[in-house]
């Protein structure tokens, strides 16, 4: 009998040790998995989320495209004939992506730097919905991340492969899409996004022998968007004018000019004829001007 329990009480130690390295095992492995899971960093956005339906309408694309207030110095309004290299209804990795219905035309301004040989094109249209305007910005996504590489034709006929990189600035807003487009042989580089903003299709290329200056069209995206989306992007939900782009504090062309309505100061002798000068001839007195 007394076998019999030393028996029974060395099977319930083994049991309870068992249990308590399955226990520690599972706890063990809670950790394991769940340790690296917080190490994991999530990357937050700081892209806005526009309210498409509330612009659109509103949003006159002659001012969603960019001013020479909005560029830093050294650029100089530039030959609309770049106005070839749009971006608006262009195909992307051999895949055609055409424009939704226009209801306007395409307002477009152009920039360059003699002083790196590049140059900005700026370009803006309304299409017939807001839904249409994202929609494009989708396919325009879609197409481009169909391919890593595509090949162009210079003008001797011979072909340059093209690589397609994610653009460096980060998008304002989530119906966004960038690239850069990096010619393996050197020659060129065009960095290029499109957003849409209500039914405004706002696009924006930089072409030149290098990648432009960091953040630069993160900049000037931001300029366009304070001025189409003031609710949004502007300090106190201001609205922004292209008048209000004018430096206040330049000196007005006029100023010291003549003003010939000044009245004399107080105590300066009045105008009359010179001493010299001959006796009027009789008539009668001349009407005061209105």
């Amino acid at each position: 009998m007394r076998r019999f329990s030393r028996h029974v009480a060395q099977q319930g130690l083994r049991l309870v040790l068992l249990v308590a390295v399955i226990a520690a095992a599972g706890v063990g492995l809670g950790f394991a998995a769940g340790y690296p899971v917080s190490l994991i960093q999530f990357e937050e956005s700081d892209s806005v989320r526009l309210d498409q339906a509330r612009l659109a309408g509103e949003i006159d694309p002659e001012v969603a495209v960019l001013v020479a207030q909005d560029l830093p110095i050294g650029w100089e309004p530039g030959d609309e004939v770049l106005a070839g290299f749009t971006l608006l209804g262009a195909g992307f990795c051999g895949e055609s992506v055409p424009l939704p219905t226009t209801l306007s035309a395409i307002a477009l301004s152009v920039y360059q730097n003699d002083n790196d040989d590049s140059f900005l094109l700026s370009q803006a249209v309304r299409v017939d919905r807001w839904q249409s305007a994202t929609g494009y910005i989708e396919d325009v996504e879609e197409a481009v991340s169909s391919c890593e590489q595509f090949f162009r034709t210079d003008l001797d006929g011979s072909r340059v492969p093209v690589g397609i990189r994610e653009a460096a600035d980060d998008p304002p807003i989530t119906d966004h899409v960038s690239r850069t487009f990096v010619a393996e042989d050197g020659s060129s580089v065009q960095t290029w996004s499109m957003m849409a903003v209500g039914d405004v299709i706002v696009s924006l290329l930089h072409a030149g022998p290098a990648r432009p200056q960091e953040g630069l069209l993160r900049d000037l995206e931001d300029r366009i968007l304070i001025r189409v989306d003031p609710r949004d992007f502007a300090p106190g939900g201001v609205p922004t004018t292209i008048d209000d782009l004018i430096d206040p504090m330049a000196p007005d062309p006029l100023d010291g000019a003549a003003d010939e309505t000044e009245a004399p100061e107080p105590g300066a002798p009045e105008e009359g004829p010179a001493p010299d000068a001959p006796p009027p001839e009789d008539g009668p007195p001349e009407e005061p001007l209105d």
